[in-house]
């Protein structure tokens, strides 16, 4: 719901820096690893990932509704909170319970964080009349965010080394629960000129009540043709990345020796963070070129996996680089299209999603896993990319409406204060 009016611009810096903080995370890197030691079989770890996406999954729309109707930045700090809380579990209690229970609590976070963030982040910049930053800002997001996995991947090594699985897990519970102050300070503007209001047209009255706000996103998302199909594409978009769980086995696969394929890995998030800068350069995009760059990409992916060789994870980079900044084109879209109160219960709807497109991608591939190696596997998820390529260049090319580009800099102080939204 509307805030109390601003004292100051909207601080985009601690955006980045709770982004960072939630994805720097060295216990990832090493979990299963945790897992296994403390007697939990393959199978029991594959119903602990069972129990991850489930739980994500259901919350995902519901906590986009949750976000509508409470201040955002209470949403992002109480996903920052339960995320640390499972990861504290993890390390003090190291069990099965304590396990299931650590995935339901991270499934819950990334639920309350997915949507959250990005309707924060466009109502911030739209109150100020900047919301042409927006595919800048979320492209420098998705770049710190691929940095922070790769550090987190990095420092890992040394950390086991010096004190084993409990020093990744304290490390990382330490790093989310920083996050939390940083999610409230966002509920605070910084010191400043205070930029000038901007009305927003037409505005659609605010509902009241949490099922009154998750009816208005379900509609929007779904009766409205602009929106519904950004949402469609960036759905499609997120759900087919999580091909890159695969890449650890294809590095192995590959003949890489298991102290170098962290190092290698970090070809594919490097690729990342620089394809979340393009984004933000061509955040207006149409179908035709967004159709080129994935056919290229989604060949590449194939040609990568198949040479069986370290090199061709050069490929798979290339295809990582197209992925990302097309996901920030569609994130850009996305956002511009929505015009509704329900901004972040719309984002969740992609994002449940992607939720569906990377489980309908897990089961087939595991499916596959039974007669495929991993190369095979990996070039397999090529196959519904070149298809989304196909789709875009035949689909007409319609116009977006994205705003062209604007400078960092807000615009000229003015004497009242901007009206901030559900942050």
């Amino acid at each position: 719901m509307p805030q109390p009016p601003s004292s100051g611009p909207f601080r985009v810096g601690l955006v980045y820096l709770y982004t960072g903080l939630s994805e720097l995370l060295p216990l990832h890197a090493v979990y299963a690893l945790l897992m296994t030691s403390h007697g939990v079989s393959t199978g029991e770890l594959s119903v602990l990932f069972a129990v991850w996406t489930v739980t994500t999954f259901v919350c995902e729309v519901p906590s986009g509704a949750l976000a509508d109707r409470f201040p955002r930045h209470r949403v992002l700090a109480a996903a920052a909170l339960a995320q640390c809380t499972g990861f504290a579990l993890w390390t003090a209690l190291p069990s099965l319970g304590a396990f299931a229970a650590g995935f339901v609590l991270w499934g819950a976070g990334t639920a309350l964080t997915s949507g959250t963030l990005q309707s924060l982040l466009y109502d911030g910049l739209a109150a100020e009349g900047r919301a042409g930053q927006y595919a800048r800002v979320s492209s420098r997001v998705a770049a710190v965010q691929a940095c922070s996995v790769a550090a987190s991947s990095l420092a890992a090594t040394p950390l086991v080394l010096l004190g084993g699985y409990p020093a990744t897990g304290w490390a990382s519970v330490l790093l989310t629960l920083l996050a939390v102050p940083t999610a409230l300070g966002l509920g605070r503007r910084a010191p400043g000129p205070v930029p000038a209001p901007v009305p927003e047209p037409e505005a659609a009255p605010v509902p009241q009540g949490y099922a009154a706000v998750l009816r208005a996103g379900l509609a929007e998302a779904r009766g409205t043709p602009r929106v519904r199909s950004a949402v469609l594409l960036a759905a499609a978009l997120t759900g087919l990345g999580v091909v890159d769980e695969y890449l650890p086995v294809l590095a192995r696969e590959a003949g890489t020796p298991a102290a170098a394929v962290p190092l290698l890995l970090l070809l594919p998030w490097a690729a990342m963070a620089a394809g979340g800068f393009a984004g933000g350069r061509m955040a207006g995009a149409g179908d035709r070129l967004l159709a080129v760059l994935l056919g290229a990409g989604g060949a590449a992916l194939a040609a990568g996996a198949l040479t069986g060789r370290p090199a061709g994870f050069l490929g798979i980079a290339a295809f990582y680089w197209v992925l990302r900044l097309a996901q920030i084109v569609a994130d850009t879209r996305l956002q511009h299209a929505i015009s509704g109160p329900a901004r972040a219960t719309v984002t969740s709807v992609a994002g449940l999603g992607a939720q569906a497109v990377a489980l309908a991608v897990f089961l087939t591939l595991g499916l596959a896993a039974r007669w495929a190696s991993a190369a095979v596997l990996v070039a397999l998820t090529a196959v519904p990319v070149l298809l989304l390529a196909v789709r875009l260049a035949l689909r007409p090319d319609p116009a977006h409406h994205v705003p062209p580009p604007q400078p960092d800099e807000p615009p000229p102080p003015a004497r009242t204060g901007a009206v901030e939204r559900h942050s």
